[in-house]
């Protein structure tokens, strides 16, 4: 079951464009913050804003469309997990210019019934980008990037006896470790910046403490965030698609990317928010999602079929080519599908760790004194691209 509950294959959702709705601005701008979900109401925790880490808490009633200060804990830290357990809050880990080797291992516990802070047991390994997750009693942290870089980390903490446990670790490092929930089940999609490593699933079981290999997935590089919603995965970063367990399809959602990065994210009553992030900083937008219904697997079948078409149609058409660097520089060319089609093949193989690391495109406007000019697309720059197809 494990095996086969995914097994990608990429959709566009045949629906018209949705749209992101500003919502109330966060009171303290940040980016590299983290957040999570209680009692329907987003707690969002830490960040990098004014040139300085911040402690700050806050919550946000998405009801009211309104945010509240909260009680600040002792250590400024950004990138920082941020996890619920038995009406607790969990910050784990983070970073911050000022420590000494720049990442730290405290855990500070917040009621948020009486509005307080306590220290609790020190994560054995320093490390920051740690996405935790609760399952039963107990708080799982995996990967994230320590003070000698990307870490394979697997270490659970237990609230009850503020005690640490460290298991078997990743089958491979990743600098962005985000695990999900189904069925009880974790699994654990491992991303990496920076590098050719690709983008792997894998599946870990806690009682075994043992990992299963589900597949390379390099059309969830860009995700950030995974959430669990009506049955669905999302994945959200540079752009959002959802996974559909039942037609075992990854549909990409029709709504266009925010263009920003360090956000974070949560789900609540249908409604998707990205918070705060780089730039524009007290940004908060709201997105409704509609009804995921399956989709069409051919939304525009040809009724009279060639029974002899060419095995390898000449393309036609343009498009547009858009690039999103993980410098948050956004890169457009406009591209005949051929061109296109030359690119992908090449990101693909790229993925699989083929052919050259720089993709050159030869740019068509403003020449000027110049025989050409090119642009060299370094691969393991590139957080994510689409596509967008139209007909002159």
């Amino acid at each position: 079951m494990i095996m086969t509950l995914f097994s990608f294959q990429t959709y566009s959702f045949a629906a018209e464009e949705m749209e992101w709705v500003k919502k109330a601005p966060m009171p303290n701008g940040k980016e590299s913050l983290r957040s999570l979900v209680y009692e329907d109401r987003i707690y969002v925790y830490g960040g990098y804003g004014n040139d300085m880490a911040t402690s700050a808490l806050e919550m946000y009633d998405p009801e009211i469309d309104q945010w509240k200060q909260l009680a600040s804990s002792s250590i400024p830290r950004f990138k920082t997990g941020l996890v619920q357990s038995q009406g607790k809050f969990y910050a784990i880990g983070g970073y911050n210019y000022t420590f000494p080797d720049k990442v730290t291992n405290k855990v500070e516990e917040y009621d948020p019934n009486s509005n307080t802070w306590v220290a609790k047991q020190d994560m054995p390994t320093p490390r920051y980008d740690v996405y935790p997750i609760t399952l039963g009693e107990q708080i799982y942290t995996f990967g994230g990037a320590s003070k000698d870089g990307r870490s394979d980390a697997v270490e659970v903490f237990n609230p009850q006896t503020d005690t640490w446990i460290t298991k078997n670790p990743m089958p491979v490092k990743a600098d962005r470790a985000i695990p999900f929930l189904i069925n009880n089940s974790i699994y654990v999609l491992a991303v990496n910046h920076n590098t050719e490593v690709p983008t792997f699933l894998y599946n870990y079981n806690p009682i075994e403490d043992t990992w299963t290999f589900i597949k390379q997935a390099p059309e969830l590089y860009g995700t950030v965030y995974v959430h669990v919603n009506d049955e669905k995965v999302f994945y959200f970063g540079s752009s959002l698609s959802y996974y559909d367990s039942l037609s075992k399809k990854l549909v990409q959602y029709p709504v266009k990317p925010l263009g920003r990065s360090n956000f974070t994210s949560e789900f609540v009553n249908d409604h998707l928010y990205a918070i705060g992030g780089y730039k524009d900083l007290n940004d908060v937008f709201e997105l409704a999602i509609s009804d995921t219904s399956k989709p069409d697997p051919d939304p525009d079948p040809n009724l009279n079929p060639d029974p002899n078409p060419e095995p390898n149609p000449n393309p036609t058409g343009n498009a547009l080519l858009v690039i999103y660097m993980d410098s948050g520089l956004i890169k457009e060319y406009e591209m005949t599908n051929e061109e296109i089609r030359n690119f992908t093949e090449w990101y693909e193989g790229r993925a699989k760790g083929n052919g050259r690391e720089a993709y050159i495109v030869n740019k068509k406007y403003n020449i000027g004194p110049f025989n050409s000019r090119k642009d060299f697309i370094s691969y393991s720059h590139i957080e994510s691209f689409e596509v967008q197809e139209y007909s002159r």
